[in-house]
């Protein structure tokens, strides 16, 4: 009588284990999405923004050619070389919105 009482309540516990292991399996998988749909949600803004600051460069540079550099790499070169400036001395913020996920502080 109690090995039965006993044997149901084992096979009890172990189907309620499988449910919690399965809960908590599909818990972590929605986390994990959730996270990495948050981080490329920021690496577009970060290229949106980063879009965006090339052609206010661009927009705002003198031509080129006329200060010697006629050359498509070295400008390329050159604007790149000016994004990573104003990146690093762009200050961080650590409590970043959406509209304000320029800086690579703001990454987790």
């Amino acid at each position: 009588m109690f090995e039965l009482r006993a044997n149901e309540a084992r096979r009890e516990a172990e189907r309620l284990q499988r449910i919690a292991l399965a809960k908590t399996k599909k818990s972590e998988e929605d986390y994990a999405s959730r996270y990495l749909k948050q981080r490329l949600d920021e690496a577009e803004a970060e290229k949106q923004y980063l879009f965006e600051k090339i052609k206010l460069q661009e927009s705002l540079r003198p031509t080129q050619s006329s200060a010697g550099t006629s050359d498509p790499s070295d400008m390329m070169y050159n604007k790149i070389q000016d994004l990573l400036k104003n990146m690093y001395t762009t200050p961080s913020n650590t409590a970043a919105t959406s509209s304000d996920l320029h800086s690579l502080g703001a990454i987790p």
